[in-house]
């Protein structure tokens, strides 16, 4: 069984990094609980969005600056000075707070709030993004989901021990410049999916 940042990890269909032949995974069912059936017209539509927005993204990130990314956290660490790297995650098992995943290869990070960081991190590695939830905008501005990427993609973390966690994850994701945030929304509690387009990134 693999192991990474001291967790033993399942094996995932297609590997523990993104790459573009498991990027999709082709679902004809909506996920909206709508009870939608997809025809094969809007499938093939929507897949090469899929792979044109997959293909820009990673354009994009090979674009930035790794030596600038990493001057950005580490000024967000010195400003913030309340987040500690973990190397051993699971040290982090039923422990509340922030946490920050790096995710050094595409010069990016995601921020979140969790009651379980560990947890919340197995479901980030786990999760398959849903087919018709690649796409959270037009194909030319979508940001990859968080959840596409898997365990190896992230290769650091950071994280803030806390049980009073609601007010600030908005104010640490505005740290960061925005070309090196993965988040799609803005950060705390948003009630459903017209709400999350409303506050989309």
């Amino acid at each position: 069984m693999p192991q990474h940042l001291g967790l033993y990890l399942r094996e995932k269909s297609g590997g523990l990094k993104l790459t573009r032949e498991n990027y999709i995974r082709v679902n004809s069912k909506s996920s909206f609980g709508d009870d939608v059936i997809y025809p094969e017209k809007f499938i093939e539509s929507h897949t090469k969005n899929c792979f044109d927005n997959f293909d820009l993204n990673m354009e994009y990130y090979r674009s930035l600056s790794k030596q600038e990314f990493n001057e950005e956290l580490t000024s967000f660490l010195s400003k913030t000075k309340v987040f500690e790297e973990f190397t051993d995650l699971s040290l982090l098992k039923g422990v509340s707070g922030y946490y920050v995943m790096v995710l050094d290869g595409y010069s990016q990070v995601y921020i979140g709030i969790s009651g379980d960081i560990t947890k919340r991190l197995r479901v980030h590695w786990s999760a398959q993004k849903q087919f018709d939830r690649l796409l959270f905008g037009e194909v030319d501005n979508s940001i990859l989901s968080i959840d596409s990427f898997r365990a190896y993609d992230t290769t650091r973390l950071f994280a803030y021990v806390c049980d009073e966690f609601q007010s600030y994850e908005n104010e640490f994701i505005n740290h960061f410049d925005a070309k090196y945030v993965l988040n799609r929304t803005v950060g705390g509690t948003l009630n459903g999916l017209t709400e999350a387009i409303l506050h989309s990134k």
